[in-house]
């Protein structure tokens, strides 16, 4: 689909009508093609390619699938800190968790009006702080880049919190998959 894509595009005058509909299927091509190199990552058949990576142009690329993905009584806002250092992660992980998160929200909202802030910057932690974290106990103080998803719907309770990183857990009706693991 992505060689044909890209041939046909090729081919194509830069003025013609159908061609942001084939940059859409090229574009849903390369997403398709990093879900299934997560999944063979995650079954053992594959890896997790790790790489610097510009949070605010990964959260830019994606604004059309995640303004698709939301319900259209919700607004989705930004306010991405400029010139952010670089993050260490796999792009294809990262935009899943970004989507996820996104689409979490909109969910919870079910069919009110409300709002998704999706927010990045940079903030100074301690090892305390980092250590409160589901993350790890041993990162060291120092500058963190972040990405914060807050939505304007009434939460979650504490029982949820607990377990909202346990694989297979979900709020969600059954077969929805690792959610946030």
């Amino acid at each position: 689909i992505m060689g044909f894509t890209a041939l046909s595009l090729a081919d194509l005058q830069s003025s013609s009508p159908i061609r942001p509909y084939l940059v859409n299927v090229e574009s849903s091509a390369k997403r398709a093609s990093e879900l299934c190199k997560q999944m063979l990552a995650y079954s053992g058949k594959g890896r997790f390619v790790s790489e610097p990576v510009d949070l605010n142009a990964l959260i830019e690329e994606m604004g059309q699938m995640l303004r698709v993905s939301i319900s259209k009584k919700i607004s989705l806002q930004y306010e991405l800190s400029p010139g952010l250092a670089p993050v260490e992660g796999d792009p294809s992980q990262l935009t899943q968790i970004l989507l996820n998160l996104i689409t979490n929200a909109s969910d919870a909202m079910e069919e009110q009006s409300g709002a998704i802030k999706l927010r990045s910057g940079s903030r100074s932690c301690t090892s305390r702080e980092l250590g409160e974290t589901y993350v790890d106990d041993s990162l060291p103080s120092g500058q963190y880049v972040f990405m914060e998803v807050s939505d304007s719907g009434c939460g979650m309770d504490e029982e949820t919190i607990s377990r909202v990183f346990d694989p297979f857990f979900t709020t969600k009706f059954t077969g929805r998959g690792l959610g946030m693991a």
